[in-house]
């Protein structure tokens, strides 16, 4: 488990939440109970996971039963195989086997082969089903899009939508179907900056683990960067070139193709690993710039990691300079982890980190 600030992280076997109060909740796990109240949004995946409490943000849920009898004061997200959703402010988005809807304050969108609506929804419902059961509260305010294998047996009560707003197709229309009178999602701003503050909270958390497992590698790393960032910028970039470029070579023999997605996969945890050390190094190289002392705590370090993140992040805005800039953060990391790797003497060399 753990918590910064007022988000909530939690792994394991069996979990259930039951408090204090918290922003934002991750879980993950086989059984995932969450039975308090959250402030933000619950992030969820697990076997079986059961929402009790009441959640103001939205809802991420993927698991194979997935129920979610607390209001949601947001859009609400799930899959698995048997989905259930209560009471439901925004949007909704479904998709499993056996799904049982509640009131929806936005829009539906509904897939899955055994559906039961059972409440209201406020705006327009699309429904993707073999088996479609409607209770004796179930309404739709909006239009009602139904496809199905067999249109003919499907009837909608008058009830829960007039005919002149219903829709019935046959399934094979889904995909070519036209979604531009479905209202797009539009996020608030406060949603993409919470997003953006929770990635780079993630990005220094995940250098804060490595810090605390290997702190000896990791302040290496850092110092060879910062001794020689233009050669390990060189460095990466002939590493990231060698990586991709076996990929071609190794798609001309015949035994060397099934070896095509290791090295893809190869690739991507470089520039991953690359990207997060580069960060972090940018974090350090501000903070030694400003004349402040190296911290020797984890709590210090996960700070400039983030801090790191965060200009990193704000790169990205930056049309052209922006990306080059951040090209050269992930080739800088990824040129000083290939002199720990590869053998002695080859481009950018362990021994020349500053001391």
């Amino acid at each position: 488990m753990l918590t910064i600030t007022q988000d909530r992280y939690e792994a394991g076997a069996n979990l259930r939440f039951d408090g204090p109060p918290v922003q934002d909740l991750f879980m993950a796990g086989n059984r995932v109970v969450v039975a308090a109240p959250v402030a933000g949004s619950a992030h969820l995946a697990g076997r079986r996971m059961t929402v009790e409490g009441a959640v103001a943000g939205d809802v991420f849920a993927a698991g194979y039963r997935v129920e979610v009898a607390g209001a949601v004061g947001g859009d609400a997200t799930a899959m698995g195989y048997e989905v259930i959703t209560g009471s439901v402010a925004g949007n909704l988005r479904v998709t499993g086997s056996e799904i049982t809807i509640g009131p929806v304050g936005g829009y539906a969108l509904i897939i899955g082969a055994d559906v039961s609506l059972t409440g209201s929804i406020a705006g327009d419902a699309v429904l993707v089903a073999d088996d479609i059961r409607f209770g004796p509260e179930a309404t739709v305010a909006g239009s009602l899009t139904i496809y199905a294998e067999d249109p003919e047996r499907v009837r909608v009560p008058e009830t829960v939508a007039p005919a002149a707003r219903v829709t019935i197709e046959q399934r094979a229309n889904y995909d070519r179907a036209d979604w531009s009178r479905m209202a797009s999602p539009s996020p608030a701003l406060w949603q993409i900056v919470g997003g953006f503050l929770v990635g780079v909270l993630i990005s220094g958390l995940i250098l804060a683990m490595v810090i605390a497992i290997a702190p000896k590698a990791v302040q290496s790393w850092r110092e060879l960067a910062l001794a020689h960032p233009g050669r390990a910028i060189w460095s990466g970039f002939l590493v990231t070139s060698a990586l991709a470029g076996s990929g071609f070579v190794l798609m001309l023999t015949i035994i060397g193709m099934f070896l095509l997605p290791v090295m893809l996969i190869v690739t991507a945890v470089a520039i991953f690993a690359g990207y997060a050390l580069g960060s972090y190094v940018l974090g350090v190289g501000l903070w030694l710039a400003a004349g402040r002392a190296m911290p020797d705590g984890i709590a210090g370090k996960f700070g400039l990691a983030c801090l790191g993140a965060f200009i990193a992040g704000l790169a990205w805005l930056v049309p052209v300079a922006g990306w080059f800039f951040v090209l050269g953060l992930t080739m800088l990391g990824i040129g000083t982890l290939a002199a720990f790797v590869l053998p002695r003497g080859m481009l950018l060399r362990r021994s020349e980190a500053a001391t």
